[in-house]
């Protein structure tokens, strides 16, 4: 999956550079942007949970400036077992840095993670009880295809902590304990 990230970044450049037409991406005003998310966990867990999630994410908001947008969005986080399915919801600081059709950028964000109440299956099942704190930061390029719309990818940093996590063995309720997980996130997405 990373590979083809990086591929993906690489046609994007070269698209950029092949273009003689300059093209500025709207830089006040409104903004959206959307995609496809990657997020698969980098530390040992008690459990030795091996988490990984696929969702999508949205965040609207106002660009003041080109290096400076404030706004709110939220993800959808699914993990292949469910036990640990969240939305968090947050408030972002987005930055581009070049007034040119091919930028890079940079997102900050800090919010709450709610638990969508879904539990892996078995007698050793896991559900978070209680969701927690996310951060987290992004680092990735805009390619502009019109001055309103554009395309983007990234690879970033995020922390979720869930404050109350039950955990089942042999059916019956061994411990309820809190967890963070530290991810590697990575995605794909359109910028209106």
């Amino acid at each position: 999956v990373m590979k083809l990230l990086l591929l993906l970044l690489a046609a994007v450049a070269v698209f950029a550079t092949a273009q003689a037409q300059h093209i500025e991406f709207k830089w006040r005003g409104f903004y959206v942007a959307g995609g496809y998310d990657h997020a698969m966990n980098l530390n040992k867990t008690p459990y030795d949970d091996n988490v990984a999630f696929n969702g999508f994410t949205v965040a609207s908001g106002f660009q003041f400036r080109k290096e400076t947008g404030l706004g709110i969005g939220a993800s959808y986080m699914r993990d292949a077992t469910g036990a640990f399915s969240q939305m968090p919801i947050f408030l972002e600081l987005r930055s581009h840095y070049l007034r040119s059709r091919l930028t890079p950028f940079t997102t900050i964000y800090v919010g709450y993670s709610l638990p969508l109440g879904s539990s892996s299956g078995g007698s050793e099942s896991v559900q978070i009880k209680a969701g927690g704190v996310t951060s987290g930061a992004n680092v990735g390029v805009r390619y502009a295809v019109s001055r309103k719309f554009g395309i983007h990818a990234y690879v970033g940093y995020q922390e979720l902590y869930m404050n109350k996590v039950n955990r089942k063995i042999g059916g019956r309720l061994a411990e309820t304990q809190p967890l963070l997980l530290h991810n590697l996130k990575f995605g794909v997405g359109l910028n209106f």
